[in-house]
């Protein structure tokens, strides 16, 4: 799929708010419909046949249907949560990829009109901890160790009768649900909102972005929503009035074709923030023709550019190679006055002894299936060990592992073969198949090339480094 200027854009925008932990996901009901769950439409039917009413001459005024359908009954809801609370149990839903993606990235803040789960469980299955906020009350108390929060602006079917569905419970919003529009409107205005499945046809919703626009006229940072091309030419030009309106509000349309694009462009935003993480593996029991002093240097003044440049490290803090690795972000950090290590670096030394029943050598595997996926570019130096038995130099196979599994999860590899040893033997496997690592980056072929040519001195191999990664980042 070829990206358009504004989704171009939109995606570094977006990334550039992941990293500096800024980033918001707004989720609609079209994020559950795609898996399973009934529009609202579909999902007032019942209600309206109840009525004696045709649900397509309701469709847009849903919310007003819900409360006719109340005050029918009286004014109690009882009647109408039974019918959510049926429809939601009879429904299979699962968590679909894009769940999947938004619960992968650091996104720290979820907002969500639905009442269902899948963003929760999507948090679940990557081992984050949800704090979730569906009543007031929950806005006062703090889960420790969250990962992220989700706020539930129209409640959950755990707690049906406290969800917002009628027109009466939409208009006295701001009264009851007055910290949620707080909440929210602080949100808006200080952070990247991304809205996925949703339309902008929420009341609600409409009032708390004009009344922001009011406050803060022109001064409004841009804000993405996906938009999917209506192919009835009637219908085109009402869509496109529509989406100039809401740029008044900041809101810059995504227009895509068909919605398995969300799915492509989302996994692009995944990919793009993941190689702003730098693996850069290796272990050195010897460093060859560099010798200690020369190998010490390039190691730390290579992590020092890279830090320099924006980018975070991930170390495993390989034998020989990490300390120095690691001297270098610390020495960017100090030129920068910047004290704050997690913006700089992430460190993961190895378990040393066995636990739970499995041996280093399983631990080590399993440790490094967990760690690796965290970045998206991989360098890879020396590799050597001193075998513990015969005290004889040999290749290091956990430097093999990692070139592995980082291809398995995508990272792109970036061998110094110049470095020799394990490292010379994957800059080989690269150069020989660079078109299969490489698809869409043959012109890199001959700086590749050049990280395997022993003449050059450090400074030749770090100017090429950064000049591979940022071309990878489009930097260039």
């Amino acid at each position: 799929m070829k990206l358009d200027r504004d989704i171009e854009s939109f995606i570094n925008n977006y990334v550039k708010a992941l990293k500096e932990k800024n980033a918001v996901a707004f989720i609609g009901s079209g994020m559950s419909v795609s898996q399973g769950f009934f529009d609202w439409k579909k999902l007032l039917k019942p209600v309206a046949d109840k009525l004696g009413l045709d649900i397509n001459d309701e469709q847009h005024d849903l919310t007003s249907l819900a409360q006719f359908f109340v005050d029918d009954h009286g004014g109690v809801r009882g009647e109408l949560d039974q019918i959510l609370v049926e429809e939601y149990g009879k429904t299979k839903m699962s968590v679909s990829d894009n769940h999947r993606i938004l619960a992968r990235l650091p996104i720290q803040i979820y907002w969500t009109t639905n009442y269902d789960r899948l963003i929760e469980n999507a948090l679940l299955e990557q081992g984050k901890t949800p704090d979730i906020k569906k009543a007031q009350s929950d806005l006062t108390v703090n889960l420790p160790k969250r990962d992220a929060i989700i706020y539930k602006m129209h409640g959950d079917i755990e707690t049906v009768s406290e969800t917002v569905l009628t027109k009466h419970e939409y208009e006295d919003y701001n009264k009851k649900r007055e910290l949620f529009s707080n909440a929210f409107k602080s949100d808006y205005v200080s952070r990247t909102f991304l809205f996925i499945g949703f339309s902008f046809t929420d009341p609600n919703l409409d009032y708390l972005i004009s009344r922001i626009r009011t406050t803060l006229g022109q001064n409004i940072k841009p804000d993405y929503y996906f938009i999917k091309k209506e192919t009835d030419t009637r219908l085109q030009r009402r869509q496109e009035l529509r989406a100039n309106s809401l740029k008044k509000y900041g809101l810059n349309p995504l227009w895509i074709n068909e919605y398995p694009e969300i799915t492509t462009i989302l996994k692009e935003v995944e990919s793009r923030f993941l190689r702003t993480t730098i693996l850069i593996s290796g272990s050195a029991e010897n460093y060859g023709s560099f010798g200690e002093k020369r190998a010490v240097e390039l190691l730390h003044d290579l992590s020092k550019s890279l830090s320099n440049n924006s980018y975070k490290i991930l170390t495993g803090f390989g034998w020989g190679v990490g300390s120095a690795v690691i001297n270098g972000v610390l020495d960017n950090m100090e030129s920068e006055r910047n004290q704050n290590m997690d913006n700089y670096l992430i460190m993961r030394p190895f378990p040393q002894f066995e636990t739970h029943g499995k041996n280093l050598k399983e631990l080590w595997v399993e440790y490094r299936k967990r760690f690796i996926p965290l970045a998206g570019i991989a360098i890879f130096v020396f590799g050597n060990r001193k075998n513990k038995t015969t005290g004889v130099l040999e290749e290091a196979t956990g430097v093999i592992d990692e070139f592995n599994i980082a291809f398995e999860n995508g990272l792109l590899l970036i061998p110094i073969g110049a470095t020799g040893f394990v490292s010379k033997c994957l800059w080989d496997q690269i150069i020989a198949s660079f078109k299969d690592f490489f698809p869409n980056h043959e012109y890199l072929l001959d700086d590749f090339k050049l990280l395997g040519d022993t003449t050059i001195d450090n400074s030749v191999i770090i100017k090429t480094v950064l000049k591979i990664i940022n071309t990878l980042n489009s930097r260039q």
